[in-house]
């Protein structure tokens, strides 16, 4: 079976190529009208060719335009510089609304014409630092990181997640000394982290004084990747301690991973890209004997592989972890979702990858900015770090008494799991409703809002659908019996809303920026609401107009749920 905003596409693809015109199916983006007066949907197609072709926009529009003949299409118009605007005809709006509540992932495959499993992405995000607690700086990465996945594993996409842990590094070379000198293991094993961070941070404290210190930490941390017995042993209760801190926040937050190699993962696979860079005369000596990788650009500094006294670094770790995502997987992309300071080591790390064509697949590093509080930045080394578990305490005791003021039906149980669900879910929608590349700034009265874009708004907006279909006494499949008969315009914008959603998830894989879901879910939203408020559902004035708001009912709650699911945000039946 044709899909019908697939067979839409494929309407125009053909028209423009009996036209004369050479492009691939794939060039098609049909986008809503800001109005319904230009149209329902629009293709600036036309501008893309003639800009290719060196002819008038309009002349290639009009060409196109002629060969578009379907009873699909209701009315054709060419309007501004060249855009083909189209009027599409009721019953594909029935056809898309039918499929949306027949099954929303199939219909989101079919839509965009997807080889659904054909595909594979490995993807990493979150890495927190063994030994340190998780703060909010590790919401961003996470969250953007978890929401990434999910898109793509809609988009049909086999997601691998790795979760590329610090459990190696320099730090550890400070921290060991620090237990060495001023800790208790006893006294430690009580309550590990925060006695850990204590240390950590007073090492910081006394280097500043001491500049001897940071030389015996590298001395520390040589011993320890020599293979020292009594340095491995610490780390290995360090690493044990801090998993027993990790995985509950994560379990908190609903999100998994596939596997957890961090760096030590791959401490036996690093000789074999020493070896092999060395061979090739790709790692060069740099200064006082460290291994490095000169620049394609002069002007920018080498990357180094080894350091002069033969101790790895993470670049090292990070280019056995591509080889070996090659060598299990062979993916097609390789993502890792790293704040935007990074953005330099990146390049070098992905350069260096494919001088040493460790794989073919598309490295991708997904930026974000860093989450500003009004304090200033947050800083580990300074001990002023905000912990996440304290911000999602916070959240849910704010939306626990935002739960008591509104949902006075609800008994105290219910209460709380509204507050835990409603507080964690504004939280997330915080950060993924917001452009990734932008700095973020936490507002407590917008994030846990019941107006204007946030996750109460959107949750409410989907409670509200689902009560008006228990109230109605029927279940969003059983709405699928019935046929649009649009009487209003808000009608027709709602269903254009359902409409343009697999073209929404499409940018939003397309980019990594999973802010173009939420602001689709907060239109679509706005728009229910709007018809929910201006026209009555189950006293409807007539029995085609009951039914018709019925179905875009149910698909409304079908796609909120979907939607808020890919933002990793759990949906409340009641508020």
């Amino acid at each position: 079976m044709n899909h019908p905003a697939h067979l839409l596409r494929d309407l125009v693809y053909h028209a423009a190529i009996k036209a004369g015109f050479t492009l691939q199916a794939n060039d098609i983006r049909l986008e809503r009208t800001k109005t319904l007066q230009h149209g329902h949907f629009a293709t600036n197609l036309a501008m893309n060719l003639a800009g290719k072709l060196s002819k008038k926009p309009r002349d290639v529009a009009e060409a196109i335009a002629r060969e578009l003949k379907n009873p699909l299409i209701q009315k054709i118009e060419i309007s501004g510089p060249g855009f083909i605007n189209l009027w599409i005809e009721q019953k594909f709006y029935t056809d898309e609304c039918h499929e949306i509540l027949n099954g929303l992932d199939d219909y989101i495959n079919q839509s965009l014409g997807l080889d659904k499993g054909n595909k594979k992405m490995l993807i990493d995000y979150s890495h927190p630092n063994i030994a340190k607690p998780m703060g909010v700086h590790h919401l961003l990465s996470t969250i953007i990181g978890d929401s990434i996945k999910r898109i793509y594993q809609a988009m049909g996409w086999t997601v691998v997640a790795d979760n590329f842990i610090g459990d190696m590094g320099t730090q550890f070379g400070k921290l060991i000394h620090a237990i060495k000198t001023w800790g208790n293991l006893k006294e430690i094993e009580k309550d590990p982290i925060p006695n850990l961070l204590k240390l950590y941070v007073q090492f910081h404290f006394e280097a500043d004084k001491d500049v001897e210190l940071d030389d015996a930490a590298r001395a520390e941390y040589k011993k320890f990747e020599q293979g020292d017995p009594e340095s491995r042993q610490l780390w290995k209760k360090i690493v044990r301690w801090s998993f027993m801190e990790i995985q509950p926040v994560y379990d908190r937050l609903g999100v998994q991973f596939d596997h957890l190699n961090g760096e030590s993962f791959y401490e036996d696979k690093m000789p074999a890209i020493l070896k092999q860079g060395r061979s090739s005369d790709l790692f060069t000596d740099g200064q006082d004997g460290a291994w490095i990788v000169l620049s394609d650009n002069p002007d920018e500094p080498p990357a180094v592989i080894r350091k002069k006294d033969g101790v790895t670094l993470y670049i090292t770790r990070d280019l056995a972890r591509i080889a070996y995502w090659e060598k299990e997987w062979h993916p097609e992309r390789m993502v890792n979702v790293v704040d935007v300071a990074q953005e330099f080591y990146f390049r070098q790390l992905f350069g260096v990858a494919e001088k040493m064509k460790l794989t073919p697949a598309k490295n991708v590093h997904v930026a974000f900015g860093r989450m500003q509080f009004k304090d200033g930045w947050m800083s580990t080394r300074k001990g002023n770090i905000i912990l996440l578990n304290d911000l999602l305490d916070e959240a849910e005791a704010r939306a626990l008494k935002l739960a008591r003021e509104k949902g006075t039906e609800l008994t105290p149980a219910q209460q709380k799991e509204l507050a835990r669900v409603m507080g964690i879910g504004a939280v997330k929608y915080n950060i993924l409703s917001q452009n990734r590349l932008h700095n973020m700034t936490f507002d407590w009265n917008t994030m846990l809002s019941f107006e204007g874009n946030s996750a109460p708004y959107l949750m409410y907006t989907a409670a509200r659908a689902q009560s008006v279909l228990r109230k109605g006494k029927i279940t969003p499949k059983n709405a699928a019996r019935y046929e649009l008969s649009f009487s209003d315009d808000r009608e027709r914008i709602l269903a254009l809303d359902l409409t343009t959603y697999p073209e929404t998830i499409r940018r939003a894989a397309d980019e990594y920026k999973p802010s173009f879901l939420a602001t689709h879910l907060y239109t679509l939203a706005q728009d229910f609401n709007a018809m929910y408020n201006d026209l009555k559902i189950l006293q409807a004035e007539s029995d085609a107009s009951k039914k018709t708001r019925l179905l875009l009912t149910g698909a409304t709650v079908e796609m909120m749920q979907h939607g808020l699911s890919l933002l990793g945000i759990e949906v409340p039946e009641k508020m």
